[in-house]
C-alpha cells in the first residue's frame, strides 16, 4: 500500500493540514460569508415573491379595469341608441305635427279660396243680371220711343242679345 502512497504522493501531514484548512475556511466562509450571502439570496428571493405578487395583483386590477371600461362602454353604446331611439321618435311626432299643421293650414286655405270664388261667382251673376236688366230696360226704351216693323224689331234685339254677349265675356 505504501507503494499507492508514493504513487500517488500523499503526505500525511500535508493532508491533516489541508483538511484543517479547508475545515477552517469552511467555518470561516460559513460564519462571515454563507450567512450574508444567504441573507442576500432569500432577500431577493423575497423581492421577487414580493414583485410576482405585485404583478398577480395588477394583472388582476387591470382586468377588473378592463371590465369596468367594457361595462361603462356597452353602457354607453346602450344610452347612445336609446338617445337616438328617443330622437327619431321625437322627430317623427314633429314631422306628424307639422304635417297636420300643414294640413290644417292648406284646407283653410282652400276654404277661404272657395268661399272668395263663391262670392267671386255670386258677385259676377249680380253683376250679369244687373246688366241684362239695364239691356232690356235700353231695348224696351227704344222700342216704346219707336214704333218698330218686324225687321227692326229683330234688328234690336240681335244688337241687344250682341251687347249681352259682349257683357258676359267681359265679366269672365
Amino acid at each position: 500500500m505504501s507503494g499507492l502512497f508514493d504513487l500517488l504522493h500523499f503526505n500525511p501531514l500535508t493532508f491533516t493540514l489541508a483538511f484543517v484548512v479547508f475545515g477552517t475556511l469552511l467555518i470561516v466562509l460559513s460564519t462571515k460569508v454563507w450567512g450574508p450571502v444567504l441573507k442576500a439570496l432569500d432577500d431577493r428571493d423575497d423581492c421577487i415573491r414580493n414583485d410576482l405578487d405585485q404583478a398577480k395583483v395588477a394583472k388582476e386590477e387591470a382586468a377588473k379595469l378592463l371590465q369596468e371600461q367594457r361595462e361603462a362602454m356597452r353602457e354607453l353604446r346602450e344610452e347612445g341608441k336609446r338617445i337616438r331611439e328617443e330622437a327619431i321618435q321625437l322627430a317623427e311626432k314633429q314631422k306628424h305635427e307639422m304635417l297636420a299643421v300643414a294640413k290644417r293650414e292648406a284646407d283653410e286655405v282652400l276654404v277661404k279660396a272657395r268661399v272668395e270664388l263663391a262670392r267671386e261667382k255670386q258677385a259676377m251673376l249680380e253683376d250679369f243680371k244687373n246688366l241684362a236688366v239695364e239691356i232690356g230696360v235700353e231695348l224696351a226704351r227704344k222700342l216704346i220711343s219707336k214704333e218698330l216693323d218686324a225687321s227692326m224689331h229683330g234688328e234690336l234685339l240681335k244688337a241687344s242679345l250682341v251687347e249681352m254677349e259682349e257683357a258676359y265675356n267681359k265679366a269672365s
